[in-house]
């Protein structure tokens, strides 16, 4: 039997374990390859994400309270996500906004299973004003870099309309 002083001896060191283990978490998005990968295979798109899409979707993709997360795990689903229970979704106001501008029980997008598919999603739907200048150059350098850094693999000159309908997500 174990000892008041050594069981909290041992207590005390399994929980520094899990607190050393919580901060050597990898973090949510890109992993650190994938982003180095990305910057160095699309610098053009990872300049256009660093200046125009960090801000609201994090330095690696991993989403913030107000965007959702577009490069890592569960980045960049099939079908959005029932906004409704989403915990990156809490504004009352953009959450009526969603459900007014589309019929009942339609999603908020059609599904993502290309880089086509991204590209024409980003091509309609620019929510920040600094998207609004954006030319079909720049979004098709945004999806290269995105699909990069989520792990997938694209061809030597990127995605371009010639290929993206043949890239899945």
């Amino acid at each position: 039997m174990l000892s008041r002083s050594m069981s909290l001896l041992v207590f005390g060191g399994a929980l520094l374990g899990a607190f050393a283990s919580a901060c050597n978490s990898t973090p949510a998005g890109a992993s650190d390859a994938a982003l180095a990968k990305a910057k160095d295979q699309a610098s053009t798109g990872a300049s256009l994400f660093a200046g125009r899409c960090a801000s609201c979707h994090g330095e690696r993709g991993e989403g913030k309270a107000y965007a959702p997360a577009i490069i890592g795990g569960g980045a960049l689903p099939v079908y959005p996500r029932d906004n409704s229970s989403s915990p990156t979704t809490t504004d009352p106001v953009q959450l009526q906004m969603q459900a007014q501008s589309r019929p009942p029980g339609a999603p908020s997008r059609g599904p993502f299973h290309t880089a086509q598919d991204l590209f024409d999603y980003l091509s309609k739907h620019k929510p920040d004003q600094s998207l609004q200048t954006l030319t079909p150059p720049d979004v098709w350098a945004l999806v290269t870099f995105v699909l990069i850094a989520h792990g997938r693999e694209v061809p030597a000159g990127g995605v371009t309309p010639e290929n993206a309908a043949h890239i899945s997500l």
